[in-house]
């Protein structure tokens, strides 16, 4: 892409906004060699920032404070009637991020909310956010990898996850954990992006995830409902909501470049064209048929009777 920072404001924006309204591409070719819960090639070791105070600013400002995922505040508090939060509940967060979706939680509800974050800086961020609202006991949020959890049996009214589980690549373990850690008639809401079927990953989804901070492990959606069906939940069918996800991307970039003056494009020109690209590959990838976004909704069930054999065992 051209130097962005030379470029004339209206330039700019045209070929932004142009890069994520543009018509569906064409469904691409499959790689027929991909497996879907193969382990990746892993990224060169490195030691730069990812979110630089100029990317965050950028991010922000699409987002919502204390976000990176279109939407904010607004789409949490619309899932939230779905779970009957209350002051005397605990919630389990996964991919809390830098701490938006745990305050606004806090706020709408009362809730408890105990937070994991697998990105190492996003935590830190989250974790000092916390501190500075006073809510580091009510929402603390921690770093973990999310496949390594060690959750307290019967700790949790209900868990809720946004834009992380995608990037967990052993999904029945951190699910066991989960279910496990829920109270009786504790329920889990979750968005996640899946593939389509069984095929493997399409070029573009490939081009998308080989550009995430990190690596991606996408199942099938069959394959995940599958995996929630094996545990002791309820399974409500789940919802596609990649169009809604599409258009609150698209609504949150439309929001940003309308509001933009010259002197402030100009000052964030790199950040906001860098952050537009990746955005727009996922974007691709959803447009060509190659991922999808779906919304799950479980309920703990009671704990299974023991066999005779099992006692007898």
């Amino acid at each position: 892409m051209a130097a962005p920072a030379k470029a004339k404001p209206s330039g700019l924006i045209g070929k932004i906004a142009g890069s994520l309204f543009r018509s569906k591409a064409k469904p691409v070719a499959q790689n027929q060699s991909f497996k879907p819960d193969a382990t990746p090639s892993k990224k060169p070791a490195t030691e730069k920032e990812n979110w630089t105070a100029n990317r965050l600013n950028v991010v922000e400002r699409l987002c919502g404070s204390g976000y990176t995922t279109p939407g904010g505040a607004a789409h949490v508090k619309r899932l939230l009637p779905m779970l009957g939060l209350d002051e005397k509940k605990s919630l389990l967060l996964l991919g809390a991020g830098m701490g938006g979706i745990s305050e606004t939680i806090v706020e709408d509800t009362g809730v408890w909310v105990t937070g994991y974050e697998p990105d190492k800086e996003l935590a830190k961020i989250g974790m000092e956010s916390m501190k500075r609202s006073g809510l580091q006991r009510k929402a603390p949020i921690r770093f973990d990898f999310l496949e390594k959890l060690q959750l307290k049996p019967k700790s949790y009214n209900a868990m809720m996850a946004f834009d992380s589980l995608h990037c967990v690549s052993d999904k029945k373990a951190l699910f066991s954990a989960v279910e496990q850690s829920l109270r009786l008639d504790g329920e889990m809401l979750f968005l996640s992006y899946v593939l389509p079927d069984t095929n493997p990953p399409s070029t573009k989804v490939e081009i998308w995830a080989r550009n995430q901070l990190m690596t991606p492990y996408l199942w099938p959606a069959e394959a995940m409902l599958g995996m929630l069906k094996s545990l002791n939940l309820d399974v409500r069918p789940p919802d596609d909501v990649t169009l809604e996800f599409r258009q609150c991307v698209l609504q949150a970039w439309l929001g940003l470049l309308s509001k933009l003056k010259k002197a402030e494009l100009l000052a964030i020109a790199v950040d906001l064209v860098g952050e537009c690209e990746r955005w727009v590959d996922l974007i691709t990838a959803i447009d060509t048929g190659g991922l999808k976004v779906m919304k799950y909704h479980c309920i703990k069930l009671p704990d299974q009777r023991k066999s005779v054999n099992e006692l007898m065992g």
